[in-house]
């Protein structure tokens, strides 16, 4: 199983619409993509690194999985969403 996490950090606030489209993406892409197994957006309930305040974690049974998504229109949707309202952001994936 492969552990994918993104974190980081928005310009402002986030509005409630845009956690609910946040939300919407993450269940699409639940549904689009095989293998990911699963996918959350959280909050970072520390207060040691404030300029990540949030994380996507998503579990893939396989790295395969992990490149569907990658490539996935449907994760370009989520990835500009990103791109637009974002101050900082770090990826980690490793192998469970």
């Amino acid at each position: 199983m492969l552990q994918h996490i993104v974190q980081l950090g928005f310009k402002k606030e986030l509005t409630h619409t845009d956690r609910a489209f946040i939300a919407l993406q993450c269940d699409l892409l639940k549904q689009t993509i095989p293998g990911l197994l699963d996918m959350r957006f959280v909050a970072n309930e520390s207060d040691r690194t404030p300029e990540f305040s949030h994380a996507f974690v998503a579990s893939f049974s396989d790295l395969q999985a992990h490149d569907l998504f990658q490539a996935a229109p449907e994760h370009d949707v989520l990835r500009q969403f990103v791109a637009e309202h974002k101050t900082r952001l770090v990826v980690l994936d490793f192998t469970v």
